[in-house]
């Protein structure tokens, strides 16, 4: 057990930044799921940089104190979206290239987040090419947990077997979220998935055809005609064209530059 003493002698808290949710508070399954999902936690395991990173943890006598990875100048990706106003598609096909590596590394790394959302992703606005970060796994769980049947996440971006009442599974799940993430990129309108597959005509105007390709790929009704998230990556609309390629940490491993923020837990 250690001293809260201890734990401020090597840090120093900031302001506080949020309440509410997972932003400040986290529990213990959560953090075993972040240092896993980053592949820090069993021997040749993916490492995976767009994760959120974890610095440190200490057990005191009433709380847990989390030290995670905090970007000064970061915004989650919903925020971004509304402050750019508009996302040319050749950076959004690179920031969804980013999403689904970062998606199949959790995967690879038996993570499913399972509330994957714009809200859920962190925006490094001082790159050249908007670089994102992963937070929250509050509502994740182990891939070899799956089938599912109760859902935890945002019901808006829960795929339709949900509410068909039938089991889902980690990546097909995983898939529609990316689709419903990209929708909104494209059309600066929530999602409404019910609308959606109500909708005849479900092409896009205002993207190209490979990006409706992809997009109606991800949002394939049923579960079995999604891709898998490597198939996704092959998916044409993925190639990198443009001045929006990134040199960015996925690419060249190691962490981005960051100072750290405390979170707490009370037990």
């Amino acid at each position: 057990m250690l001293s809260s003493e201890e734990f401020t002698s090597r840090y120093k808290e900031e302001k506080l930044l949020c309440k509410g949710g997972f932003s400040q508070v986290y529990d213990i399954l959560e953090v075993f799921l972040m240092d896993q999902a980053a592949g820090r936690l069993c021997d040749g395991s993916f490492v995976n940089p767009a994760v959120i990173g974890l610095m440190d943890v200490f057990h005191l006598e009433t709380e847990v104190i989390i030290v995670m990875e905090r970007s000064p100048d970061t915004v989650d990706g919903f925020d971004y979206l509304i402050e750019v106003k508009h996302i040319p598609e050749d950076q959004a096909k690179v920031t969804f290239k980013q999403i689904t590596k970062t998606a199949l590394l959790m995967h690879k790394n038996g993570i499913f987040h399972r509330d994957l959302k714009l809200d859920n992703f962190l925006v490094n606005r001082n790159k050249g090419t908007p670089e994102i970060r992963v937070i929250d796994f509050g509502c994740g769980d182990f891939v070899e947990n799956e089938p599912f049947r109760k859902f935890y996440g945002t019901p808006a971006f829960a795929p339709p077997e949900v509410f068909l009442g039938e089991t889902y599974k980690a990546e097909a799940t995983t898939v529609w979220q990316i689709g419903a993430m990209l929708y909104i990129t494209c059309t600066r309108a929530n999602f409404h998935r019910l609308v959606y597959m109500k909708e005849d005509n479900k092409v896009l105007k205002n993207v190209s055809k490979e990006c409706n390709d992809f997009l109606s790929k991800c949002l394939a009704l049923d579960p079995k005609q999604r891709p898998t998230l490597d198939d996704l990556l092959l998916h044409p609309w993925l190639e990198l064209t443009g001045p929006y390629e990134p040199k960015s940490c996925l690419q060249h491993g190691g962490h981005c530059g960051c100072f750290v923020d405390s979170l707490v837990c009370c037990l």
